[in-house]
């Protein structure tokens, strides 16, 4: 992980040589805001997300609510999201229910209480 005062960056790396990124994760750790998760396509639906957003809450101080922005469209991402126990506070839970239903896509806000 790379770290500065307000800022953390989870890694995600092969285990093999020669070792490339093949995830990264940033998060504001002021706002408590991630911003950036990204996983290389070719190693999608490994796990490495999952790893990436345990890695950042585990650099936090608990309690706290941790809150992302993703695009509605972005199903895989939201579907991750919600198995980590993200939710879709206030409208964006009407919001939410409603992109699922028509072709809509709008940035979803996304939070989740750490205890």
């Amino acid at each position: 992980q790379i770290q500065r005062e307000g800022y953390l960056c989870v890694i995600a790396r092969e285990r093999t040589s020669p070792f490339r990124v093949i995830g990264t994760a940033d998060l504001n750790t002021r706002t408590k805001v991630v911003n950036n998760v990204y996983v290389r396509e070719e190693v999608r639906k490994q796990g490495i997300g999952r790893l990436l957003m345990e890695g950042v809450e585990d650099a936090l101080e608990k309690p706290t609510t941790l809150k992302l922005t993703v695009y509605s469209s972005n199903t895989p991402a939201v579907n991750l999201y919600k198995k980590l126990g993200f939710t879709t506070p206030g409208i964006y839970g009407g919001l939410s229910a409603l992109s699922s239903a028509i072709s809509f896509n709008f940035l979803l806000e996304m939070e989740k209480e750490l205890v």
